[in-house]
Order: structure tokens, then C-alpha cells, then sequence
């Protein structure tokens, strides 16, 4: 596992930021098409949320890195999250959704664990 982790920060920072923005704009999309679009639908929706905002921060992670945890990072990827669904009420065929927003929140706590996890075994 620390070689994989040890590889992915090898890239430079600026190569993350464009990977992370390009992801965010992706979510972004794919929360917005309508649900008959959507090449995922067959996956459960809150397990995509989890897993996509797990995803997220670890790009976020590798993008600005920084010593230890500061707080501002998975505050501004839970507010991202609440953005998605704010932009999902405004259209006419998807729904602004508590659960999707508790998911999101999941995956960002399944970062912060695996985060911690990673931090004790140096």
C-alpha cells in the first residue's frame, strides 16, 4: 500500500489539481443529466455517492498537500456536495436529497478513517 500511495504522490501537485477539477466537473455532469442518461443507474445511488466523494478527497488530498488534516478540506468537498444537490433542485427531472448529502458525508469520513489509518502505520 505505501508503494501505491508513495506513486501517486510522485506526480507533481499541479497534475492532481487538473485530475481533482476534471472529477469535480464529472460528478457535476453526471448529477445533473437526466436519470435515463446516466450509464450507472444499475449501481445504488447512495453507494455512488459514498464512493465518489471518497474518491474526490483522496484527488482533493493529493492535489494540495498538506501537514496533517486542516479542516477547510473536507468542509469544502461536503459543501460541494450540498452545491450538487442545490443544482440537481434546480432542474426539472432530479431532486434535492438529505440522503444523498448524509452519503457524501459518508465518503468523506471513509477518507478521514482511511486517512487516519494510513497516518498511524508510518
Amino acid at each position: 500500500m505505501n508503494e501505491l500511495i508513495t506513486g501517486l504522490q510522485a506526480l507533481p501537485p499541479i497534475v492532481w489539481v487538473g485530475v481533482f477539477f476534471g472529477a469535480m466537473a464529472f460528478a457535476l455532469f453526471m448529477a445533473v443529466i437526466p436519470y435515463r442518461f446516466d450509464p450507472t443507474g444499475f449501481i445504488n445511488d447512495k453507494v455512488k455517492h459514498a464512493l465518489t466523494f471518497l474518491v474526490l478527497f483522496g484527488m482533493l488530498d493529493l492535489a494540495y498537500p498538506t501537514a496533517g488534516m486542516p479542516w477547510w478540506k473536507p468542509v469544502s468537498l461536503f459543501g460541494f456536495g450540498v452545491l450538487i444537490e442545490v443544482c440537481q433542485q434546480m432542474t426539472r427531472y432530479r431532486h434535492f436529497s438529505i440522503g444523498d448529502i448524509v452519503a457524501n458525508g459518508v465518503g468523506i469520513l471513509g477518507y478521514l478513517g482511511l486517512y487516519a489509518v494510513y497516518q498511524g502505520s508510518i
